[in-house]
């Protein structure tokens, strides 16, 4: 069993995870404040946009370094916060800045009404899970999780959720699955790598 002092090590560290993927998301969702508007529509995303998130996480699969990948995560989260509807940027934009705040309650009405206006949009399920995990809500965070990865399987902050959630739970062999998951769409995210090979030595050992 974990002590006391490692328990919180993980849970600080699961935290920087988050909030560096957090941090990422919200810089390009600001940048894409200042873009003209788009036509008001509550649908999915256009199918130019699947197709761009399709060339873009091919080349982030074959980057060679941690600053090529980047550019290529920040073009992915350009793409995944174009909701296509204003109504969902405006409740969006209320959901992160009751986030930032602390004002969790706040921040979940408005992430719920996304969700409602706008199932498809995976980035609306995502961000609810980011604000179920904050609140330690693990069933919830891994409900919307679910339904985040179901929208885009390829979603590596969700994937990275997913495992921060189940090794927080205590289930390091889903979590070891999650990370490996997620560094054969991200090779170079921050903090994956080590939390793979961590899992790796305890659960399936150094070897010889």
């Amino acid at each position: 069993m974990h002590s006391i002092f490692e328990s919180m090590e993980f849970r600080r560290a699961s935290l920087f995870l988050l909030i560096g993927l957090m941090t990422s998301a919200l810089a390009h969702l600001a940048q894409a404040d200042e873009a003209p508007n788009v036509p008001e529509t509550e649908g999915a995303p256009a199918s130019a946009a699947s197709v761009q998130l399709d060339r873009l996480f091919s080349q982030l699969a074959q980057s060679k370094t941690p600053e090529d990948a980047k550019v290529i995560e920040d073009l992915i989260w350009d793409v995944w916060n174009r909701s296509g509807s204003i109504s969902v940027d405006l409740l969006m934009d209320r959901a992160l800045e009751a986030m930032a705040a602390g004002d969790y309650d706040n921040s979940l009405t408005f992430l719920d009404e996304i969700v409602d206006l706008a199932p498809g949009y995976s980035e609306g399920w995502n961000k609810r899970a980011t604000v179920h995990f904050l609140r330690d809500d693990y069933a919830s965070a891994l409900g919307d999780l679910e339904a985040t990865l179901a929208l885009e399987p390829r979603h590596f902050g969700a994937i990275a959720g997913l495992a921060l959630v189940l090794e927080d739970l205590g289930d390091k062999e889903g979590a070891l699955d999650a990370y490996r998951r997620v560094l054969a769409v991200y090779p170079y995210l921050e903090g994956a790598g080590e939390a793979e090979s961590r899992l790796t030595v305890e659960i399936e050992g150094r070897g010889i």
